[in-house]
């Protein structure tokens, strides 16, 4: 039992000890730090995931000029035109969009239902803008606590091969400093992934506040813009007609 305690702090000697004439790649680095960096290495490649498909997410999906599509919609209902409005919402392929299209399409009735019309469509979006983001904040902090994991378990090891019989005073210090700067790297390796992660995360968060603001301002708009037109003495039941062929195509489709 002691001799292979001798032999196993013999190689951590021989293997572990960072020679200062010695380089070191980031490959040789990352497998001195042992079997947590594995673990810290998925994570880390889960969160890129997740912070690629969010950004893909808002600027393709769910991108768009809000206030470019909502002056259009503005211009066409101003203009009497409100099959053109219904339609430009429809196309945008947003969730502004169809937030407004869900509103135009109840713009004959009273304007209760036109709002709840548009805060039912919003809330199916809204979940979707969100959806996925806050992973970022969780795989950041298992990051790091795996980080500090592993450096727990160096430390066991280290001392635990301090403990043994049959060293001299000048292995033990090589075997515990050796110990310790491998457990570190785990440590080193999680805040690595864990600091990016929360960066990434506090962007996105502000992203996706910043559209779900978007739809709630502009659909207050849309029902400001249905109200004065009303008090105005425009006709907007006459919208209903307009609409009627998208309705029919929608449904045909």
């Amino acid at each position: 039992m002691e001799q292979a305690a001798q032999q196993a702090a013999q190689q951590v000697i021989e293997t572990a000890v960072v020679e200062p004439t010695k380089s070191y790649g980031i490959l040789d680095l990352f497998l001195q730090g042992g079997f947590f960096m594995w673990p810290i290495l998925i994570v880390g490649l889960m969160a890129a995931f997740v912070a690629i498909e969010r950004f893909m997410a808002y600027r393709s999906r769910f991108g768009g000029d809000a206030r470019s599509l909502f002056n259009q919609v503005k211009k066409y209902l101003s203009a009497r035109d409100g099959k053109r409005a219904l339609e430009i919402c429809q196309q945008s392929n947003t969730p502004l969009g169809k937030v407004l299209a869900a509103g135009l399409n109840h713009i004959h009735q009273p304007i209760e239902d036109v709002e709840t019309a548009m805060e039912s469509e919003a809330l199916l979006w809204v979940p979707q803008i969100s959806a996925r983001t806050v992973y970022l904040s969780l795989l950041a902090n298992v990051a790091t606590l795996l980080g500090l994991l592993g450096t727990v378990a160096g430390l066991i090891i280290s001392f635990s091969s301090v403990g043994q019989s049959g060293l001299s005073g000048a292995e033990r210090g090589e075997v515990l400093g050796s110990g310790i700067a491998v457990a570190m790297y785990t440590t080193a390796f999680g805040l690595i992934v864990a600091i990016p992660a929360m960066i990434v995360y506090q962007i996105l968060s502000n992203q996706a506040n910043q559209l779900i603001d978007e739809i709630q301002h502009y659909a207050t708009e849309l029902k400001k813009l249905i109200q004065r037109m009303r008090s105005d003495g425009v006709q907007v039941n006459d919208f209903r007609s307009q609409m009627e062929p998208i309705h029919q195509e929608r449904k045909a489709s």
